[in-house]
């Protein structure tokens, strides 16, 4: 009897300190979490740092995100904030971050213009990315080096902000971004892409305007047939005496000269 007392006394014994530890364990964790809530609350916005944007700027951007410095940090909306600046028709993507104790971090994604659109009676400059979203006029330098796809016959189905329906604008980009791929020199070379409603799509290039007739279809395999052209027959000799090229045909190129308006059947390998 004697010693099952003594367990009885020390097993007890033991389950009171556990108990006593758990309850200063709940009230040290308690007091983290309420020591936390208040320095949180305390927390201001001091500042917005923006990254990855080129067209539009940081100060937009800012202005987009609609925060006071100084609001409290925990009550700023992310995904608010997102909505807003997503609306700008050049962001692609948008996150939106908290950096303890005083910064919000915004990053960026924008669609990036590669071709101008000719649009008959309209004298700002519209463009499109590589996914064929129509974007607004913006003033910047870089915009003039980009090609331009001309012979739209109506713009009524043109939105901006909006993916470009028309098929004939979708194969020219698709002739654009494929030139970028193939090398950069071909890319610098061409100027202009003209469609034309079931018709050949013609291309010019950006020395003397030389019509390049690409015809529908097998972008990559006339590209690199007309790159190697390129370079091997015109690079160093120029363009000046070349009527038109013709790049239809699988393997060759077919080429008009101005003198008497021969052609001349060249290999492009």
């Amino acid at each position: 009897m004697a010693e099952e007392a003594f367990i009885g006394k020390h097993g007890e014994g033991h389950g009171k300190r556990v108990y006593a530890i758990f309850i200063s364990l709940l009230v040290l964790v308690v007091a983290v979490w309420l020591g936390a809530m208040q320095w949180t609350d305390h927390l201001t916005v001091r500042g917005i740092v923006v990254e990855g944007e080129h067209i539009v700027t940081p100060d937009e951007i800012v202005k987009l995100t609609g925060i006071s410095l100084n609001t409290k940090m925990y009550d700023v909306d992310l995904s608010s904030i997102q909505k807003n600046i997503a609306r700008n028709n050049f962001i692609k993507k948008v996150t939106v971050t908290r950096d303890a104790p005083a910064t919000i971090k915004v990053y960026v994604q924008e669609r990036t213009p590669i071709a101008l659109l000719l649009i008959p009676g309209r004298s700002d400059l519209l463009s499109v990315d590589e996914d064929g979203y129509v974007l607004p006029h913006v003033a910047s330098q870089s915009i003039f080096d980009l090609p331009v796809i001309s012979g739209l016959d109506s713009v009524s189905a043109l939105s901006v902000g909006q993916r470009a329906p028309q098929p004939d604008i979708l194969a020219a980009i698709d002739i654009i971004t494929t030139a970028q791929k193939v090398s950069t020199e071909l890319s610098h070379m061409i100027s202009e892409v003209r469609i034309h409603s079931g018709h050949d799509i013609v291309l010019y290039s950006a020395d003397t305007g030389v019509p390049i007739i690409f015809g529908r279809g097998d972008a990559a395999r006339k590209l690199v047939t007309l790159d190697t052209f390129w370079k091997k027959f015109v690079a160093d000799q120029g363009a000046q005496n070349i009527r038109y090229i013709d790049v239809r045909f699988d393997g060759q190129v077919v080429v008009s000269s101005k003198s008497g308006d021969q052609q001349i059947m060249k290999k492009a390998s």
